[in-house]
């Protein structure tokens, strides 16, 4: 039995509410976090699919058979996928967060960002995998906005630091982030694509930004630290 029709649409409306609800959670602001990330989900989406449609009618057809080809072909069509799908994520969470200067928290950056990569997940596996067994296509749907969101990490994480950087840094934070996070999806799906070896390729396209991720999160308590102790500096204490 294949993924058709209403029932599949009615599974992938469920797996994205129960991810948007998962990542959106925060005591009073769940709706608000929720409903940003949806949008920003839906301005992903449109902005991806205008991009494949202007690559179209550029000549440039991306279709998977491209990944399967010949090596420079393939690794273009990864790159053109990486940029077009990075980017897409990346204007819908710009649109969709609230900026941080204006009093909003890192947490809420970020769950609304994780809540739109996991509409945009959703929605894609919902695209793609029309027709396949359902087995394989729920997993899929249900495991996308764990890749989706790996990839996004660098530049939502930019994003959510918003404050502490000027606007000029702040760009090139985020233009980087970006950049490097349409490298490893390309990287990923060229992976994917090779038979053997690919499998670890793309294993590894979504490793480097968990220990990223991994590593920053080590690395802020002992900075906590660091400025507590330097703020804890003894004063002279008059003797009378």
């Amino acid at each position: 039995m294949s993924t058709e029709g209403l029932a599949w649409l009615a599974a992938c409306v469920a797996l994205a509410a129960t991810w948007v609800v998962a990542v959106a959670w925060q005591p009073g602001r769940t709706g608000a976090t929720a409903l940003r990330g949806i949008a920003g989900g839906a301005i992903a989406l449109a902005a991806a699919w205008l991009a494949y449609r202007a690559a179209a009618a550029a000549g440039l057809d991306l279709r998977w058979e491209w990944l399967s080809a010949g090596a420079w072909p393939a690794l273009g069509a990864a790159a053109a996928i990486g940029i077009i799908e990075e980017g897409a994520k990346l204007l819908g969470i710009a649109l969709a967060v609230s900026p941080p200067r204006r009093g909003h928290r890192r947490r809420n950056v970020l769950g609304t960002s994780a809540a739109a990569v996991a509409v945009f997940a959703v929605a894609e596996a919902a695209l793609a995998l029309r027709g396949a067994s359902w087995p394989l296509a729920l997993s899929r749907a249900a495991l996308g906005p764990v890749a989706h969101g790996l990839l996004a990490a660098p530049f939502a994480v930019a994003l959510a630091e918003a404050t502490a950087a000027p606007r000029g840094r702040l760009a090139l934070r985020v233009a980087a982030a970006a950049a490097i996070a349409a490298a490893l999806h390309g990287l990923g799906d060229f992976c994917v694509a090779r038979a053997g070896w690919g499998r670890f390729g793309f294993a590894a396209a979504l490793l480097l930004p968990a220990l990223w991720l991994f590593a920053r999160a080590r690395a802020r308590p002992a900075r906590g630290a660091q400025m507590g102790g330097r703020l804890r500096a003894p004063y002279p204490v008059s003797s009378t």
